[in-house]
C-alpha cells in the first residue's frame, strides 16, 4: 500500500512494492504540471493537466509507432541484403 497526497488530498494506493518508486515519479509529475496552471482552480485545473497529459501521451505513442516501423522497415532492408548476398 502506497499514500500519496495530491492537492491536499491522501490517497491510498494498493501496489506492489516494486511500483512505488514509479507512481511517487507519477505523483511528482502531476502535481508539478498542476503548478504550471495557478490561474486555474479545482476541477477546472485538473481537466486541463489531465488533458495536456492525454495529448502528450498520444504525441508519444505515434512517435514510438513510427519509430517501430523505421527500425522494422530497416531490419528487413538488412534481411533482404544478407538474403541477396548468399
Amino acid at each position: 500500500m502506497l499514500t500519496l497526497t495530491l492537492m491536499d488530498h491522501n490517497f491510498e494506493i494498493p501496489c506492489d512494492e516494486s511500483d512505488h518508486e514509479r507512481l511517487i515519479e507519477a505523483a511528482t509529475l502531476l502535481e508539478d504540471k498542476l503548478d504550471q496552471l495557478p490561474e486555474l482552480k479545482g476541477e477546472g485545473k485538473v481537466l486541463m493537466v489531465a488533458l495536456n497529459l492525454c495529448y502528450d501521451y498520444l504525441l508519444l505513442k505515434e512517435d514510438t509507432a513510427q519509430y517501430t516501423q523505421r527500425i522494422e522497415q530497416q531490419i528487413e532492408t538488412v534481411i533482404q541484403q544478407v538474403a541477396q548476398s548468399d
